[in-house]
Formats: structure tokens, C-alpha cells, sequence
């Protein structure tokens, strides 16, 4: 079986790694505009993590 969802969540879990070390490693406080943008993409990574190790344990 050739599933796309252990990529996918390869793919949300280094995205979702890498903007949590973003944000804790920066030196100075970003503007509002990419402070909720980087939230936002945060949100929709862990969403997607969550979605696809969902739809992977309920693959038969």
C-alpha cells in the first residue's frame, strides 16, 4: 500500500519544527503582520499533522 499520508506528515512535522524554533530562537520580536502569519502556519501545519496521523491510523 503507497499511501501519501506518512509524507505528509514528515512534511508537517519539519514545518511545524522548524517555525517553533524559528520563533523561540529570535533575537528581537517580529512585526504583527509576521508574527500572525507565522501562528497561522503554525496552526495549519499542526492541523495538518493531526489530519493525516488521523487518516493514517484509520487506513485498514
Amino acid at each position: 500500500m503507497n499511501s501519501k499520508w506518512p509524507k505528509l506528515m514528515l512534511m508537517s512535522g519539519a514545518t511545524s519544527a522548524w517555525l517553533i524554533y524559528d520563533m523561540t530562537t529570535a533575537t528581537e520580536a517580529p512585526r504583527q503582520a509576521v508574527a500572525v502569519l507565522q501562528y497561522g502556519l503554525l496552526t495549519c501545519a499542526v492541523f495538518g499533522l493531526v489530519g493525516s496521523l488521523v487518516m493514517f491510523a484509520s487506513q485498514k
